[in-house]
């Protein structure tokens, strides 16, 4: 199985920031190039074709399409991680999953058992719900669209399929989508939802298992001809996985199972060895595809060398600007990467600090394994295997967490802690207060439909609604609504609400960043706006546009919005006055004409604002002036975006960088000197980490690997404890921790660390 192809006459060299070295493939709507990024990260290029580049009707709905898509995030997709849908040839980048597609795998090594079917099921499942979560509908979902990993399948060309609607692509009468995997009503023309998404679904399951279309092969129009009118071939599938898939096939979109349904329904593998759940290459793939994938991992990727600078006789694509920024929905606590972070890619921007009021909240995040009730600890070590340039001989204290209570409670995104009270968004999409001392519900507010939890300010819980862009305000004592907003209180005239970048409740007021659509006939995709709510009534105190885009970071201290913004000569840091939101300074952090970046995370102490950006600097400017104090970058390589929060104690700055595509790839924990930006140490980590702030004289933080890290807080020398490879979401208040333990149920434990 080979995963790229050698480069043919004509392909270009350089896509904006992007240099090419490979082919990946392509389709109706342009090429697909591996390409590794101005840092050296593989990553895979997709370049329109030229005739659809030509249709002002095609780059509108493209670039709409590409912010849609950028908001999507899950450990099961490739997130969007940088685009320009105004370049003469419009392109998207996405993170490179050094995988084959499922069709290659299967035309390789022959049709899948029903353990592998299972475990492929149950990934793609999760995979549409992250997609769905935003408001995106795949409509293409083809084993070429779908790249096996040792830790899973990857679905990927989320949501961009559909910009090819009403160009050039429909009027000469190609197809957009692929035949037999395309549901009935998009066949015959109607609108196509979530329910199409499954009925590809059902289709990719058959085809995995009998190495056949569902509905046979042959000419596309046969094959639409059947779908719409004739009952799918289900012979060969296995009897346990008869019933489902006919369900996911039904004609008719109402009669077809929901996401939810299919998790619960098809969550329950159990891998080659037993273990349930486990994406491993041993546990889900099939033998000889799990050899394939190994083997072409450990391969190296054209060009391992650093990039050498581009020369300008070489043929490149052109682009502008990158005018859309993370669009990683904000409103809730942080939550692994989010398209919605960035129209990169988001959960990524970590919505932690949403409540900048209630300085105590900091997340954490513990797994599955602290489940009972006794002290879990383990070895000394350092970042999971790698070696920190703090002193070698310095002891860490080693962590442990005993477990409180636990209650059963189904709840997504990050708890808050708040006044002995824990509060989380439930998956039926109610919001729920907890008493934080035993577990005991105390009210569920359950009049808003797909709650998005912002956070808890002045005895108020703040939220949204995914699907009404409506924000409600919740006293935190008894549960009752005090007031709810349309997000059309604060949508411009003649635009449309499309998402929350950022919610931040603050000093009696709520703020929002948020993204809108424009007009069909706009030559944008989209403008932006940072605005104020009254916290108490929910009345629009003030609002400003932003042409180009925003970062979806976000800070209120002193009277002061921080913020970022993305404009045609680079990445600015602006601060607003909170009150009425007039700008007093701007500071420049990047000018690059093709790869500005964005802010990620920013913190204010003692009159300087620190912000990280996605270029990996960490900036340190005067917070009256806006005046340039220093700035730092981490010499850790393949990193480079700044994680929130960033923690300022006793003169020291400590932040989490990670790689710009996936929270699953290698990071570092680093401590600058506040007043120089002079390293002091880092810490490598194996996956991206999640810091949670001081405890006793050390740093703690976690990662995906399922380790929580105590590193000293002077040298940087660390302990871990190995709890599980889950990655459940938590929040700390003092010495308590509140965690999704990965099994159904909300636990309260009491961290601790003791010396070594």
């Amino acid at each position: 199985m080979q995963a790229f192809g050698p480069l043919e006459a004509g392909d270009p060299e350089r896509v904006g920031p992007y240099r090419i070295v490979g082919r990946l493939g392509s389709g109706g709507m342009g090429r697909v190039y591996l390409a590794r990024s101005p840092g050296g990260r593989a990553t895979a290029v997709k370049v329109v074709h030229e005739e659809l580049a030509e249709d002002p009707a095609f780059r509108a709905r493209f670039g709409r399409e590409v912010a849609a898509a950028r908001r999507v995030t899950g450990p099961f997709t490739a997130p969007v991680v940088d685009a320009d849908p105004e370049a003469d040839l419009p392109w998207l980048a996405t993170a490179h999953v050094p995988g084959v597609p499922l069709g290659t795998a299967v035309d390789t090594h022959g049709v899948w058992p029903e353990r592998s079917l299972r475990a492929l099921a149950s990934g793609l499942a999760e995979a549409l719900e992250a997609i769905h979560r935003v408001d995106v509908v795949h409509r293409d979902l083809k084993p070429s669209n779908v790249l096996l990993a040792p830790d899973g399948p990857r679905v990927i060309d989320f949501g961009i399929s559909v910009a090819a609607d009403d160009t050039k692509l429909t009027t000469t009468g190609a197809v957009v989508g692929s035949p037999g995997y395309l549901p009935p009503e998009q066949l015959v023309g109607r609108e196509v939802g979530p329910a199409g998404d499954v009925f590809a679904l059902g289709a990719l399951l058959v085809y995995a298992a009998t190495g056949t279309g569902a509905f046979g092969g042959g000419h596309a129009y046969g094959v639409s001809y059947r779908v719409v009118h004739e009952d799918p071939d289900l012979a060969g599938l296995p009897d346990g996985l008869v019933g489902v898939v006919a369900r996911c096939l039904a004609k008719d979109p109402g009669q077809r199972p929901g996401v939810p349904e299919l998790i619960e329904e098809l969550g329950r593998w159990e891998g080659a060895d037993g273990t349930r759940g486990t994406f491993t290459p041993d546990t889900w793939l099939p033998a000889p595809v799990a050899a394939g994938i190994t083997a072409l991992r450990a391969a190296p990727l054209p060009e391992e060398t650093a990039p050498e600078p581009a020369d300008a006789d070489l043929p490149t694509v052109t682009s502008t600007p990158p005018t859309a920024v993370a669009t990683a929905r904000l409103g809730a606590p942080p939550a692994g990467r989010s398209f919605a972070a960035r129209l990169r890619g988001s959960a990524r921007r970590r919505r932690t600090a949403v409540l900048a009021a209630a300085g105590t909240l900091v997340t954490l995040a513990v797994v599955a394994g602290l489940l009972l009730p006794r002290a879990f600890s383990g070895s000394s070590g350092g970042g999971g295997g790698t070696e920190s340039t703090g002193s070698p001989t310095a002891a860490a204290k080693q962590p442990a967490v005993r477990e409180l209570w636990s209650r059963e409670q189904e709840f997504t995104g990050r708890p808050v802690v708040a006044d002995g009270k824990v509060v989380v968004e439930g998956e039926d999409g109610a919001v729920q207060a907890l008493d934080a001392a035993d577990g005991d519900v105390v009210w569920t507010y359950d009049e808003l439909r797909g709650a998005d939890l912002v956070g808890v300010s002045d005895g108020l819980v703040v939220a949204y609604g995914r699907d009404s862009g409506a924000v409600h305000a919740v006293g935190l004592d008894g549960g009752r609504r005090v007031w709810s907003v349309g997000a059309g209180a604060h949508t411009a005239p003649g635009t449309k609400f499309d998402l929350y970048l950022r919610v931040v409740v603050a000093g009696g007021t709520v703020y929002v960043n948020s993204m809108y659509d424009l007009p069909e006939d706009d030559e944008r995709y989209g403008t932006y706006a940072v605005s104020a709510l009254d916290a108490a009534t929910g009345r629009l105190e003030w609002t400003r546009p932003v042409e180009h885009g925003l970062s979806d970071a976000l800070a209120v201290v002193d009277g002061v919005l921080y913020g970022g913004v993305r404009e045609p000569g680079g990445s600015y840091f602006h601060a607003w006055d909170a009150g009425t939101g007039d700008q007093l300074w701007r500071y420049q952090a990047s000018a690059s004409r093709h790869y500005a970046g964005e802010l990620t995370a920013i913190t204010v102490s003692d009159g300087t604002v620190y912000f990280g950006d996605s270029r990996s600097v960490l900036h340190a400017v005067d917070a009256r002036r806006g005046t340039k104090l220093w700035t730092s970058e981490p010499d850790v390589e393949g990193v480079k975006e700044w994680l929130e929060p960033l923690v300022v104690s006793d003169g020291v700055v400590y932040g989490g960088v990670g790689g710009a595509t996936s929270d699953y790839e290698s990071g570092a924990v680093n401590a600058v000197a506040a007043d120089s930006g002079r390293p002091l140490w880092t810490e490598p980590t194996e996956r991206e980490p999640e810091l949670h702030g001081l405890l006793d004289g050390s740093a703690l933080f976690s990662t995906k690997a399922g380790a929580l890290h105590a590193v000293d807080a002077r040298t940087g020398a660390s302990a871990e404890t190995r709890l599980s490879t889950g990655d459940p979401t938590a929040a700390v208040d003092g010495d308590r921790v509140y965690f999704d333990g990965g099994d159904g149920r909300l636990h309260a434990g009491r961290v601790s660390l003791t010396g070594t």
